[in-house]
């Protein structure tokens, strides 16, 4: 569930080494190093930029605060950073990433092929992870142009499915990022008031989330006639007693992202509300249920929409159906959203271990609407939340202050 992307990371930047060692990415890096060789190629290009830098990170924990970074991933030896800083920032940069050899760039293509040059690659076979996919594509025809005679091939997804699968330090990194999303919620129920505006309720459930170490965030907020239509980021609209609050944060916490939802309600929910929440709760149960080692993304979206289904003529009316505009739920980790996408029909299996978001947003009819989302672990025989939620709609008697 992507909303606006901010120019700049704001929040906490540091590695914390203890949690997550330079062991873990020597292993990742022999990995790598592996099927570089198996797939006969001499070296990897690896791009990221500030909104999808997921590859990159996996392999050096660094994460670029604009712009971008390229990883060149020889066979055998020490790789190469290349970072959008200037020469100053060097030091910074490298507190960030145990790789070693970490280059500034203003021009990234120049770079890029001096530095292939320097490793006597000029000839070689080289493959592409996130090139084709992120990179601007005036950059990269520069960069062939500079390397005409490289051969540049696909890595078929490889670092993906190394990424799938989350080692115990990445849970626990999921794990922490979705309890600073818990208790940005948690803060959301302590400030909720009528005459509080959605902006100055956005502004302190971010400061929580900083407070709590995240390193970006996101956030959508539906609050009065808007919880009938759609999730936006804050404006100047304030609440009033009797409003929904559809709430949705995402956080980020050492590279690593999750996201949560939660239904809110100013006084006393009505029947419709409840209903509404109660569908929503019930269609994530659904897709937790399912969702275990070898079954299908298609299968949890199934599972949600046949409760939503069953639900409507106990509404009375269809509410809006959950992945028309929202989707239902897409791996997350690295980036906020990674594979696999939980779409219908979409028989991609579900790996053990695997980390994703799941979410349910139901809009209604005259103010009505309900948002239930969960981070999860995907296990042997179900999914499970790395951080529980309240269920159901949450009261709020807030006072006007």
């Amino acid at each position: 569930m992507q909303t606006l992307h901010p120019i700049l990371k704001r929040g906490v930047m540091i590695w914390d080494r203890a949690a997550l060692p330079e062991a873990l990415f020597r292993g990742r890096l022999a990995a790598a190093q592996q099927a570089i060789t198996a797939a006969g190629q001499d070296a990897w290009l690896v791009y990221g930029d500030a909104l999808s830098y997921g590859d990159v990170a996996f392999l050096t924990n660094y994460l670029p605060r604009v712009r971008s970074a390229m990883l060149l991933v020889p066979r055998e030896g020490e790789p190469s950073l290349l970072v959008a800083f200037g020469l100053r920032d060097i030091p910074a940069a490298k507190t960030l990433t145990w790789v070693d050899d970490v280059r500034p760039f203003t021009r990234l293509p120049g770079e890029v092929a001096k530095l292939v040059q320097e490793r006597g690659l000029e000839r070689g076979r080289i493959g592409l992870a996130g090139v084709e996919e992120l990179m601007p594509a005036g950059e990269w025809e520069q960069i062939e142009s500079l390397l005409p005679e490289v051969e540049w091939l696909p890595t078929d997804g490889t670092l993906g499915r190394m990424r799938a699968t989350k080692t115990a330090e990445e849970v626990v990194a999921v794990a922490r990022a979705a309890a600073i999303v818990r208790a940005g919620l948690d803060r959301a129920a302590l400030e909720l008031r009528p005459g509080l505006t959605e902006r100055q309720l956005l502004a302190e459930v971010d400061r929580e989330l900083r407070y709590g170490g995240a390193e970006d965030a996101r956030l959508l907020v539906a609050s009065g006639p808007r919880a009938s239509r759609a999730l936006r980021p804050a404006d100047d609209r304030a609440l009033a007693a009797g409003d929904t609050v559809l709430l949705y944060l995402a956080a980020e916490y050492q590279r690593y992202w999750a996201e949560a939802g939660q239904t809110f309600v100013l006084g006393t929910a009505d029947a419709e509300t409840r209903q509404l929440a109660a569908t929503a709760g019930a269609a994530v149960a659904a897709m937790l249920a399912v969702a275990s080692t070898g079954a299908t993304a298609g299968a949890a979206v199934d599972a949600a929409v046949n409760v939503t289904r069953e639900a409507h003529d106990l509404l009375g009316t269809a509410p809006s159906a959950p992945s028309d505009t929202y989707g239902l739920g897409h791996g997350i980790g690295l980036d906020i959203e990674e594979p696999p996408y939980l779409r219908a029909g979409d028989e991609t299996p579900l790996i053990e271990g695997a980390t994703l978001a799941l979410h349910v947003v139901l809009h209604g009819r005259d103010g009505r609407g309900a948002i239930v989302g969960q981070t999860v672990q995907v296990g042997a025989a179900s999914a499970q939340p790395l951080v529980p939620l309240p269920a159901g709609v949450v009261e709020v008697q807030g006072l006007p202050r």
